[in-house]
């Protein structure tokens, strides 16, 4: 057997892809194992480029610069890669490498035996990608854990909630410090730090009893992998995760809310039982102060009338008459208060009514260097109530505002309708309220003033006589910033309260 022939027979003999190249990577022989994984003859690869007929465009020049250097070295050389087959389909072999010298030590080509481990290779791709679901389900679970146990916990504030959902939701997705989550919920945002928006954004709407309350969006930065135009940049999990934390956003609102609603009614409940406790109390003693009250005023009235009474008598029974009218108010409050004074519902102008007031007001106004402005539609409504009642409500507003500005300021006083339902606005630019203050301003008995400047009745008074109107009150303060009350009455009301 000459060398030639003996030479074909080990390429033939061998159990893996034998090939033989030029140095620059021509191909002089291959063996049958080659034409059966790559799908040509020898005849027709005969004198290719190696490169070119079988590595990718991209990965060619590194290719072509690796063998080189793989020549140069002492002995057999082995590396991994693959070659694309004439049916576009890849390879994965495993290579190893021997320069062939002649008989002057000059290395004239490259012997390359190489293994097909294709099938190896893919089933440890598909024990990285088992892998990599297992770990995804795993921080799916964990991250549904989390914001369960935080659902658990309703005793905790619904911002730190919902700040905590936020911050946990990036580790779940790919590349988590890229990852960024904002949640609106009725114009609150809760963002994790750093946000950034970009075009990789996936959005959840946050349904709170079938109401469409707000949104989740989860936007996740470009890496050097970025995606081809047209491609899903989210997994398929991790878009149904994404869709059942907003679920779980929209519960947790729920939840609270409910909550809150069913705290706030029992509060209500508290205070209403409170209210008529005290309106019996406030009923029993008016009566029985009113008689006796009356009989003092009566007769320092005349014995003031009595002729040559000395000045020190005069003085003493001026301020029992001033104490008798002072008590005389209290009483009318605390009747007002008991609803032993029922409207007397009559077609009325509130225009009207706010002049009356200002009149009763207005020198208490100057006096406090407050500067009174009016704007007073003319086309308002006329609305059933009792003029007198309503009297009271907008003095008592006005002799607080005054009072909140004992340095001056500005009283507005706007009325407004909108159809047939008319509104009046009372706001001050005074000393403002503190929360805890706004919250207890109509319980009875309760002020921030002296003892001898006020009762805490006058606002629970004002409350009183809304309610028996069927009309709403509201107020809005700030501390340092002025308080406004906005009163409405509506027509439907009023003509409901007559029949």
């Amino acid at each position: 057997m000459n060398l030639q022939n003996y030479y074909e027979t080990i390429m033939e003999l061998s159990h893996g892809i034998v090939v033989t190249l030029d140095l620059d990577g021509s191909i002089i022989h291959g063996n049958s194992e080659l034409e059966s994984l790559s799908g040509y003859t020898m005849k027709e690869l005969a004198g290719k480029d190696w490169f070119d007929t079988f590595i990718p465009p991209k990965k060619r020049a590194d290719a072509r610069q690796l063998i080189e250097g793989k020549t140069r070295e002492i002995g057999i050389a082995t590396l991994a890669g693959g070659i694309v087959t004439r049916t576009k389909e890849t390879l994965y072999i495993d290579w190893n490498l021997k320069p062939l010298i002649d008989s002057n030590g000059t290395v004239i080509s490259i012997l390359c035996v190489g293994q097909d481990v294709t099938n190896h290779m893919k089933k440890q791709q598909g024990l990285l990608r088992e892998r990599y679901s297992l770990i995804g389900q795993n921080m799916e679970l964990s991250c549904l854990y989390e914001i369960s146990l935080l659902m658990s916990n309703m005793d905790q504030h619904l911002d730190q909630i919902l700040k905590q959902i936020v911050n946990l939701l990036p580790a779940v997705f790919q590349g988590p410090h890229k990852t960024h989550i904002r949640l609106s919920v009725d114009n609150v945002r809760w963002e994790t730090p750093g946000y950034v928006e970009t075009e990789n954004t996936l959005i959840e709407w946050i349904i709170v009893n079938n109401d469409n309350r707000g949104t989740m969006t989860v936007s996740v930065e470009n890496g050097p992998e970025k995606k081809a135009r047209g491609a899903t940049f989210f997994l398929e999990n991790e878009k149904e995760l994404f869709a059942t934390v907003a679920q779980q956003v929209g519960i947790v609102i729920s939840k609270k809310e409910t909550r809150w609603a069913k705290d706030d009614l029992e509060q209500q409940l508290k205070q209403a039982d409170r209210l008529a406790k005290i309106g019996q109390f406030s009923a029993g003693v008016a009566h029985e102060i009113n008689e006796p009250l009356a009989n003092i005023l009566g007769f320092a009235e005349l014995a003031l009338q009595v002729p040559d009474v000395p000045e020190q008598v005069s003085s003493d029974l001026r301020h029992i008459v001033d104490s008798s009218l002072h008590a005389r108010e209290v009483i009318k409050k605390l009747m007002f208060f008991s609803r032993q004074m029922p409207p007397l519902l009559v077609s009325t102008d509130l225009n009207n009514i706010i002049n009356q007031a200002l009149r009763i007001t207005e020198t208490a106004a100057k006096h406090a260097g407050i500067n009174i402005q009016c704007e007073l539609d003319t086309k308002l409504p006329r609305v059933m109530a009792d003029p007198q009642h309503i009297k009271q409500v907008m003095v008592n507003l006005v002799a607080n505002a005054i009072q909140a500005m004992e340095d001056g300021g500005t009283l507005s006083l706007t009325t407004l309708s909108n159809e047939d339902d008319a509104y009046i606005i009372v706001q001050d630019t005074g000393t403002g309220m503190a929360p805890g203050v706004l919250k207890q301003i109509f319980t009875p008995f309760f002020t921030t003033k002296d003892v001898d400047k006020g009762t805490g009745l006058g606002l629970s008074v004002v409350h009183g006589i809304v309610e028996a109107h069927k009309a709403v009150i509201q107020v809005q303060s700030t501390l340092g910033e002025g308080t406004r009350f906005e009163l409405a009455f509506s027509s439907l009301h009023n003509d409901k309260a007559t029949q």
